[in-house]
């Protein structure tokens, strides 16, 4: 029998590696949360996230429409940017792909470089292209076009019992915060994600690809920029698997899309 979980979270973010900001609906298709990851960050022409500038963890976004983002730092007034296609436009390497991307201009990139204490860019895609993810792990979501900066897998889902399985083991609590989801869920047994092939809505469904394995990102306390040495330190000693693609912490599934939905805190899927 089908076990029903029900949305109690819902997490865009409009530049890939700032704060986010929690919703009560959002839009999906094949190419993940409308409007998530719209922007992306460049240092000296490359690109560059929390892992390498953990302080980009302070500095906070929220898409207003599909055309402005507010960014907020607790150093300055809010900035509410509008996404250019006229600014200069330069090819960089996107994990092994080939992408041309839109500068956003001086005042974006002051601020968040005067929020960060490091002088960054601001980009946007020039236009869609088709995301090369050569693992066989990814085969659901290999070749899909991608119109925003995703790491592999659209969504990233995460569970309410598996960060209560990690919490009881660390000293100190966490925040799913940490963990940069998308969209989570209640009602699996702790880490039964890992279990999940698919979960269905009403004419869409959320396929599984694999594990999402996890980086320092984890470690960076999403309120201040500082880092620690938890929880990776400890969720290694407990969910750890050999051969990982990328270093094999795993919490979370990473998931394709199927048909297009919109989806609102309350709403149910059916685990399959």
């Amino acid at each position: 029998m089908a076990k029903a979980c029900k949305v109690v979270g819902l997490y865009s973010y409009p530049v890939k590696s700032c704060r986010g900001s929690s919703m009560d609906a959002v839009d999906v298709s094949p190419q993940g949360i409308k409007g998530d990851r719209q922007l992306m960050i460049l240092r000296e022409g490359k690109f560059v996230n929390q892992a390498f500038l953990p302080k980009l963890a302070t500095v906070e976004t929220k898409r207003l429409d599909a055309s402005f983002i507010e960014f907020k730092h607790e150093s300055s007034s809010p900035l509410v940017h509008q996404v250019t296609s006229d600014g200069e436009v330069v090819v960089i390497d996107f994990y092994g792909n080939q992408v041309a991307v839109i500068d956003q201009g001086d005042a974006l990139a002051l601020f968040v470089s005067e929020a960060i204490g490091d002088e960054v860019r601001v980009v946007g895609l020039k236009e869609t292209f088709q995301r090369a993810v050569p693992l066989e792990e990814f085969s659901v979501v290999d070749g899909i076009d991608q119109s925003r900066f995703v790491d592999v897998a659209p969504i990233l889902v995460t569970s309410v019992a598996s960060l209560a399985d990690l919490n009881g083991r660390l000293s100190e609590a966490v925040p799913m915060e940490r963990f940069r989801p998308n969209i989570v869920i209640e009602g699996l047994e702790a880490f039964d994600e890992d279990n999940v092939s698919a979960f269905e809505g009403d004419g869409w469904r959320l396929v599984r690809a694999t594990h999402c394995e996890r980086c320092a990102v984890t470690c960076t306390d999403h309120l201040t920029g500082e880092r620690s040495r938890e929880p990776l330190a400890t969720l290694k000693s407990y969910r750890h698997r050999e051969g990982g693609y990328a270093g094999g912490v795993m919490f979370g599934a990473y998931m394709g899309v199927e048909g297009t939905a919109s989806i609102r805190i309350g709403d149910m899927l059916e685990q399959v």
